[in-house]
């Protein structure tokens, strides 16, 4: 009995090649969390889960609680959040790197010119951010490398892109005031800010006294837990938001 060696050979492979796809598709779960995407994500970023959703949010600042809906909406490569409680209503542009989120917020109508930066505190102090500005939904991103201070406060070296595209080097400043740190940036357009620093995030609004900021932990339930302050605080407040 003759047999024809390349057909036999060419069976095999794709009998082999069969079971490795069926062995890979079988061994992903189906209920393993999707990652979401960002435009500005490298291969060291963060997975991302998305945090779209309806909350029902508690807060404070002292002793003076509030509480209400909270709406996070996805909106092109950042988030829309807007708040409704028995304190008013606020509406803001956020951010989210891996588990942490932050915000911008003001007053329905108030936020023109406010904008938040996010950044991730890298082990030698290295600051990899992104940024956003009210009512806009585009992402801006910038790393600032430390050449002079201690920990967190001191002198940074910056060079990122802005959220039209613009490239831009200077520098930036950060320096403690009250529970919070001063930010400012001597770069084309100067900007100043104030922010907080949590663990290895620290978040900023800028834009004025006008514009609040809250940064949360993302929790493995969705939940978010967070602080929220502004320029004019001399202390920051918590909130809780529960889907």
């Amino acid at each position: 009995m003759v047999f024809n060696l390349n057909g036999r050979s060419a069976i095999l492979h794709f009998v082999l090649v069969s079971l490795v796809i069926g062995i890979t598709i079988g061994c992903r779960s189906p209920s393993e969390p999707v990652a979401r995407p960002s435009p500005t994500s490298n291969s060291n970023s963060e997975p991302e889960r998305a945090i779209s959703g309806v909350y029902n949010v508690t807060g404070s600042m002292g002793t003076d609680e509030y509480s209400g809906m909270l709406t996070i909406t996805e909106q092109e490569d950042a988030y829309n959040f807007r708040w409704m409680t028995n304190k008013g209503s606020r509406i803001g542009v956020g951010i989210q790197m891996g588990n942490t989120a932050a915000v911008s917020f003001a007053r329905t109508g108030g936020g023109d010119g406010c904008g938040i930066v996010l950044y991730k505190i890298a082990a030698d102090g290295t600051l990899s951010g992104r940024s956003a500005r009210w009512g806009q939904y585009k992402l801006g991103a910038e790393e600032a490398v430390r050449t002079k201070g201690d920990r967190f406060i001191g002198e940074y070296s910056v060079s990122g892109t802005d959220i039209e595209g613009n490239e831009y080097k200077g520098t930036l400043a950060i320096k403690k005031n009250g529970e919070g740190y001063d930010f400012e940036w001597r770069t084309p357009k100067p900007v100043i800010g104030f922010g907080i620093w949590k663990g290895s995030h620290a978040a900023v609004s800028v834009g004025g006294t006008q514009c609040s900021f809250a940064v949360y932990d993302i929790l493995s339930n969705g939940n978010l837990e967070g602080n929220w302050g502004g320029q004019r605080s001399v202390e920051f407040g918590t909130e809780t938001a529960k889907q």
